[in-house]
């Protein structure tokens, strides 16, 4: 059936024809609905294709009760934005969001002015894809009737679905502790011959932005290679990554060499991750410790990099924002009364400390300075500094601070 080989976009009144002449059955990947399918009924329909092996709506398509062959198309009247409604609710009522493709409307055989809408649901890496409000796992299933229909997965269907995922998880995980090697092996190998100073790496912070499902890349290697360099965040008069360094290339990433002013790494891989490691620990004549402006700068055009580079891979999804802290046990704190440093608070106990954070790429275009306040209070409550970030006046306070460091026009409202 042609419904199945064209792209959504070239599907026409032929095609429907083709299905009514074929006698079409509904079976494991295809189904008829007579009526548009309201919210709920959509998302266990679309769902169960995406956790099982993908499949077709054929909206407006009348079949026999009693074996599901197709008999008709009687139509549907055209449903104003109904592209973006599906969409959205694929995006909103299911974990892992669905990806789905939804036809315009189509011109039915008879062509009496009644249309047809074609939804297509892939089989997903991403499975299981778990309904929002307690609605369970769907499966397309024929085990309790005759006709294949959306039904709540068995244990063993869930264990293996669950087990799919399982693989997607455990490629994130590894992406990201090959770019910690990666800075690791960076660090030892140039380190005192880069910074001529201190013989080893100081206090030092590593962030993440990563899918939470990679199951597939976002894009290839020449593409990543020239996004990489034409993405540059204005950035102290200096730039990020600063235009002096070079670029690298690495199995399945591009990487960017002290990419800042401290001794630093700027990976991005064609599975969406973008990696930032740096030192911020300081030592001058006037102090040794954790220069407070210059930590808040670089969280605001990480994450801002980091967006531009979301949107130029054009991932749209969940993300997940993961930072780690080493040495940090008594680095203290450095904040400035004017041109004075003033040595603050540090952790009393722990060496080391990571959280992660579970957002969307709409979060990071939307509210990215709220995602900065929610890492600050992790910080700070994680280093015995509780009190500079209790508080959402607090937390925008250190968030304008970073602002002023970074000369960025502070914005009278936050995207918070």
């Amino acid at each position: 059936m042609s419904i199945f080989s064209k792209p959504l976009s070239q599907i026409g009144s032929q095609d429907l024809a083709e299905l009514l002449a074929e006698k079409a059955v509904e079976n494991v990947r295809l189904e008829f609905k007579r009526d548009i399918p309201n919210k709920d009924e959509t998302l266990k329909k679309l769902s169960s294709f995406a956790n099982t092996y993908g499949g077709v709506v054929v909206v407006g398509a009348k079949a026999n009760s009693s074996d599901g062959r197709i008999v008709g198309f009687p139509g549907v009247d055209i449903q104003s934005g109904y592209k973006q409604k599906v969409v959205q609710w694929c995006f909103d009522g299911a974990m892992p969001p669905l990806e789905v493709e939804v036809s315009d409307p189509i011109q039915i055989p008879s062509g009496n002015g009644r249309v047809c809408y074609v939804l297509f649901s892939p089989e997903s890496e991403n499975a299981p894809h778990f309904l929002n409000g307690r609605k369970g796992v769907y499966v397309r299933s024929d085990e309790f009737s005759s006709r294949f229909e959306p039904q709540l997965a068995t244990e063993n269907e869930l264990r293996h679905l669950l087990d799919r995922r399982k693989l997607i998880l455990e490629r994130r995980a590894e992406l990201l502790r090959r770019a910690r090697r990666r800075f690791l092996t960076f660090t030892r190998r140039r380190y005192q011959e880069l910074t001529k100073s201190k013989e080893s790496i100081g206090c030092r912070f590593d962030l993440c932005v990563v899918p939470r499902f990679p199951a597939r890349p976002v894009c290839d290697h020449g593409h990543l290679s020239s996004l990489l360099r034409s993405i540059r965040v204005d950035w102290r008069s200096v730039g990020f990554p600063r235009s002096s360094v070079g670029f690298i290339s690495q199995h399945e990433s591009e990487i960017v060499l002290r990419p800042g002013s401290s001794f630093s790494i700027l990976e991005a891989n064609i599975w969406g991750m973008i990696f930032y490691a740096t030192e911020i620990e300081r030592e001058t004549e006037q102090y040794s410790g954790i220069h407070l402006n210059h930590f808040l700068g670089q969280l605001l055009v990480f994450l801002k990099h980091a967006n531009l580079m979301l949107r130029g891979f054009g991932y749209v999804g969940p993300l997940l924002l993961e930072m780690k802290q080493r040495k940090i046990c008594g680095v203290p704190w450095i904040v400035f009364d004017g041109n004075k440093p003033i040595v603050g608070r540090a952790s009393e106990l722990d060496d080391q400390v990571s959280f992660s954070i579970s957002t969307t790429s709409e979060a990071m275009d939307k509210r990215r300075d709220g995602l900065v306040m929610d890492i600050l209070r992790y910080v700070f409550f994680a280093t015995d500094w509780s009190e500079v970030a209790d508080s959402p006046q607090e937390l925008e306070k250190l968030v304008r601070t970073g602002y002023q460091y970074n000369s960025w026009n502070c914005p009278s409202k936050l995207l918070v």
